[in-house]
């Protein structure tokens, strides 16, 4: 990545607007919160898929790790939010997918040979006077699965947990950042895959944006210019927002600003799981409260096992939190001990209910406390319990799971400041107004 003409203290921030395929705008907040139910679920049996195969070859290598032959990365695939980039010269914009489970940047590109649909002209490349291939040689070629075509250029291949995939070449263009004060920075070089064969379903995109932790991620390659290889995000609540609301819209920081807030933040580690090179974002969950009454689950019940199976990650992606049956069996009698309402057993995926009069749910309704290595999060009610129906049905936004990846998701930790400082393997919550 080449120097930008913009001073990196100032940095980047987009809005981040919800997937109208799985948040229709018309939709009511059943119907809306059934959406990402179904998404979710689609997401984690995709995710634990990738793990298991990634488990299975850790397990085929003799020495118990990667050799640097055998690699396998976990690639969560299509998240929730899009974004506005623009690349190329002349520049033209493209609405990506943001994916905090997932490296590459990649989009369509003509000439394609297999595209799926997009609410935008397809890229091309052969139109763009900053565009270029990048040799099998280079760096950013051997990060990925490839193979080299006849002129040297580089092939790539690249699949996603979800089965969506992509195909094509890898390529160097001039990425330009639009601020909401209408100002622009342009920072040639940026390495992506510009998609030649793609499939899955991307609800309009024209392909994605990887935020996780390796090279090739947007926060790695911006970060010799922005300040640092870190980035923010406030989340708003989309499950019961209007997705078409302009108001104080979800946004996106990138580069040094994302940390702004960050002396005011409490910080929790980025934790390795060995048995895979993953994108993922796992962190150390070690309990939780009710009432600020600590309840009595194992931290192990939430830790990464000797094999690679395990763990709780953090996911932009995934609305709702997925916990072990076990660990939900006790966070459901704490609540039902504490809480004096009536019980709704209806929900079809939503296992703990009450039926709660205007007004109540502030009161009866008692705290719930995240404690996480180094840190507490005391999340607010509208982040654990949500309003399911017209009727006053408020369910906890905990799904309990079989086995395998354990999920905290953006219900969670939505309205806080969310830094991923990549620099300090770390991430920093912190309460906010979107």
């Amino acid at each position: 990545m080449q120097s930008a003409p913009r001073t990196a203290a100032q940095g980047h921030r987009v809005r981040l607007e919800p997937r109208s395929d799985v948040l229709p705008s018309n939709g009511s907040a059943e119907v809306r919160l059934a959406a990402l139910a179904e998404h979710d679920a689609h997401r984690i049996r995709a995710l634990n898929t990738q793990i298991e195969q990634a488990i299975a070859i850790r397990q085929r290598n003799q020495s118990g790790q990667f050799s640097t032959s055998v690699k396998f990365s976990v690639n969560a695939g299509p998240g929730l939010y899009i974004i506005q980039l623009t690349l190329g010269t002349p520049p033209q914009t493209f609405p990506l997918i943001m994916d905090t489970g997932s490296q590459l940047i990649w989009m369509q590109c003509q000439p394609c040979q297999f595209c799926v649909s997009q609410n935008a002209t397809l890229f091309s490349p052969s139109s763009s006077s900053s565009y270029a291939t990048e040799s099998c040689s280079s760096t950013a070629c051997a990060s990925l699965p490839r193979q080299c075509s006849q002129s040297n250029t580089c092939q790539y291949s690249y699949s996603y947990a979800s089965q969506a995939s992509t195909q094509g070449q890898l390529g160097t263009e001039t990425l330009t950042l639009l601020s909401p004060e209408g100002s622009t920075s342009a920072f040639p070089g940026l390495v992506f895959g510009c998609g030649l064969n793609n499939h899955g379903e991307y609800g309009g995109a024209a392909g994605l944006v990887g935020m996780g932790q390796s090279s090739l991620s947007l926060p790695s390659q911006l970060s010799s210019v922005l300040g640092g290889k870190k980035f923010s995000y406030c989340l708003l609540s989309h499950a019961t927002l209007p997705s078409s609301s302009s108001a104080n819209p979800s946004s996106l920081v990138i580069g040094e600003p994302a940390a702004e807030s960050a002396s005011r933040m409490q910080f929790t580690p980025i934790v390795v799981n060995p048995a895979v090179v993953a994108s993922l974002y796992y962190i150390d969950v070690l309990g939780f409260s009710v009432n600020n009454v600590r309840l009595n689950i194992a931290a192990s019940t939430f830790s990464i096992q000797a094999d690679g199976r395990g763990g709780i990650i953090l996911d932009s992606g995934t609305t709702y939190t997925y916990l072990p049956s076990a660990a939900f069996s006790v966070i459901q009698q704490a609540f039902d001990t504490f809480v004096k309402l009536p019980r709704y057993s209806n929900h079809p995926y939503l296992p703990l209910c009450y039926s709660v009069q205007e007004g109540q749910e502030t009161t009866a309704i008692p705290p719930f406390t995240v404690h996480l290595q180094g840190m507490d999060l005391a999340v607010p009610l509208d982040n654990y319990f949500t309003k399911v129906d017209e009727q006053g049905t408020y369910c906890l936004a905990i799904i309990p799971s079989s086995g395998g990846l354990q999920i905290i998701g953006n219900m969670l930790h939505q309205h806080y400041d969310v830094l991923y400082d990549l620099d300090n393997s770390r991430i920093g919550f912190l309460p906010e107004a979107c």
